[in-house]
């Protein structure tokens, strides 16, 4: 039998051992133990940010912890893997200091996967956080969410299939707004056309797309995300702690606008698609028109005649104004992007001076109420957009001269709606009288 002073020996010897025990799993825990920890992942399809770092903090502790780093835009990260307790987790761009957003007091609880979905172009970042530890659909069922992270407006959501009609169709999801997530819905799972409206109008076709597959049991949600343009969307698929996949549109919109000098009537086409038919100058398209993406050869004719244009690049989900204008060379023609996002602050208006005046050649000035908002726009060209006032009925617009400061046209008592776009389309000179065409794009 051992003696007192053996046993309390071999209780000095071991005790060590067990103490490194515990400061190894009383700490945080075993990282490989996801039973006990929460999972979290960061989708990026935000266009104003191309990557994203995910930093936490529990209140406890002096600096941030880095915990997702370099998320590219349109790609979701793996899982980090964090202890259940409540954070503040902060949002920034890659390698830079200043958080974009937070989530305080966010509670991630042991054995949780979230996916937090970051959106917005610049200066409308934005996050939402989505649960993915629902329960499983029933069977042939899918269950199904939709994020709007899209700056389009509402939208309504269409799953039939590929040759049903909208008019015969009822949405899954309606009137959707910019940064709404859905309530939950269950379909039939199968595979499907998916089709993006503007809310309350079938024919304002955003998005169409096939083989959208929904499987048995599947918990998914749908991200809806903007475009170069502004108006048309494209889609993204996230089986919850499932792969992303994406399902980008095929479309561009494209309008036309004439301002060149002499002739009086102007058809035109691209990628096959009527943009004007026996147009005068000084026509700009009331509506666009949607184009397949890539590569569209122009069709022009001026008093009939044809007239030679390279083929035009469209980039899928951008807007275009097709303008035909012309100098001492002959009919030149540009494609010029259009931003037809909403203005960023809210009861503001957007509005961009467009020069089409082929008959005097001269880079113009846009002024709103004696203010200039647009100078030395070159013939052929666009100025950027310039948000003011919206909601006004009594606005003075004027177009001069950069040159030489000679007025070109007035007009007032202009009325310019807050929450949306405006082109002033200039056009004439020469032996025709300078006018021009307020045209509200959105």
């Amino acid at each position: 039998m051992l003696s007192f002073a053996m046993r309390a020996r071999s209780l000095l010897l071991i005790m060590p051992f067990f103490a490194i025990v515990w400061v190894l799993t009383g700490c945080g825990g075993d990282n490989n133990d996801t039973g006990k920890r929460a999972q979290i992942r960061l989708l990026n399809v935000s266009p104003g940010y191309e990557s994203l770092d995910v930093y936490v903090n529990d209140g406890d502790a002096t600096n941030d912890t880095t915990v997702l780093t370099g998320v590219a835009y349109e790609t979701a990260s793996a899982y980090a893997s964090l202890d259940a307790d409540t954070y503040s987790v902060k949002f920034k761009r890659n390698g830079v200091s200043g958080t974009l957003a937070t989530l305080s007091s966010d509670n991630l609880s042991g054995d949780s996967h979230a996916l937090y979905v970051a959106y917005g172009s610049n200066s409308r970042f934005r996050v939402t956080k989505i649960g993915e530890d629902v329960d499983d659909a029933d069977s042939q069922k899918t269950k199904l969410n939709v994020l709007n992270t899209s700056e389009a407006g509402a939208l309504d959501v269409y799953f039939t299939e590929d040759s049903v009609a909208l008019d015969d169709a009822a949405a899954s999801v309606t009137s959707l707004a910019s940064g709404s997530l859905s309530s939950q819905v269950t379909l039939d799972s199968g595979t499907y056309r998916l089709r993006v409206t503007g809310a309350s109008d079938k024919s304002d076709v955003r998005l169409d797309v096939s083989g959208i597959t929904l499987n048995s049991k599947q918990v998914v949600s749908l991200i809806l995300t903007a475009t170069q343009g502004g108006v048309l969307v494209n889609a993204m698929l996230v089986p919850q702690q499932g792969e992303l996949s994406k399902k980008p549109n095929t479309r561009a919109r494209v309008r036309g606008a004439v301002g060149i000098n002499g002739g009086t009537s102007v058809t035109a086409s691209i990628g096959g698609v009527g943009l004007l038919t026996s147009a005068a100058v000084g026509v700009i398209s009331t509506k666009y028109v949607q184009v397949t993406a890539g590569n569209a050869a122009v069709n022009l004719r001026i008093d009939g005649n044809p007239v030679t244009v390279a083929d035009q690049t469209l980039t899928a989900g951008g807007d275009y104004t097709f303008l035909m204008w012309s100098d001492a060379s002959g009919t030149r023609t540009t494609l010029i992007n259009d931003d037809n996002r909403l203005p960023v602050t809210s009861g503001k208006a957007k509005i961009r001076l467009l020069n089409g005046i082929s008959g005097l050649g001269v880079p113009t000035t846009l002024a709103v109420d004696f203010s200039p908002l647009a100078e030395g726009i070159e013939l052929g060209a666009a100025s950027g957009y310039t948000e003011i006032d919206g909601g006004s009925d009594d606005y003075q617009i004027d177009v001069s001269n950069s040159s030489t400061a000679a007025s070109l046209y007035s007009k007032s008592s202009v009325s310019l709606q807050e929450a949306s776009v405006y082109t002033m389309f200039m056009w004439g000179g020469g032996t025709a009288a300078v006018s021009g065409t307020l045209r509200k794009d959105r």
